[in-house]
């Protein structure tokens, strides 16, 4: 799971892909990163999924992550929203692809705490969950 996924289209077949996510976090669990975890899939008729997870983390914080999913073809992430905040609920960072008014120049962006918003794709799950570890 190492390497920065095309956050658009991934070539593997569903299933696979929630495995994948599910591995990501049972890694923060396994260390000892987790409180909690919800993680909640629901397949729809012709193939589209909605994922949606909770972690909270021994710190307080917590990610938050919302994608719906078209996989009638390949796995194609159509909105997605990762989002870590700090125990007070303020973000820390936010990965998402959700429109803006106004626009702005890139679909795919990162809001920081700070309130800056820049080009960024969605990571790998190893490499958003380092991300995390590190504000730990």
């Amino acid at each position: 799971m190492s390497g920065c996924l095309p956050s658009k289209v991934l070539s593997m077949p569903l299933h696979n892909y929630l495995d994948s996510l599910r591995q990501g976090i049972q890694k923060l669990e396994d260390y000892g990163y987790t409180e909690s975890v919800e993680f909640k899939e629901e397949i729809r008729a012709i193939k589209h999924a909605v994922v949606t997870a909770k972690v909270v983390l021994v710190n307080g914080s917590e990610l938050h992550i919302k994608e719906y999913i078209d996989a009638r073809y390949k796995v194609e992430r159509i909105t997605y929203a990762y989002h870590y905040q700090d125990v007070s609920g303020n973000c820390i960072f936010r990965y998402d692809n959700a429109a803006h008014k106004p626009a702005l120049d890139f679909r795919e962006h990162k809001h920081m705490g700070d309130g800056s918003i820049y080009a960024a794709g969605l990571p790998g799950i190893s490499e958003l969950l380092d991300e995390i570890i590190g504000y730990l």
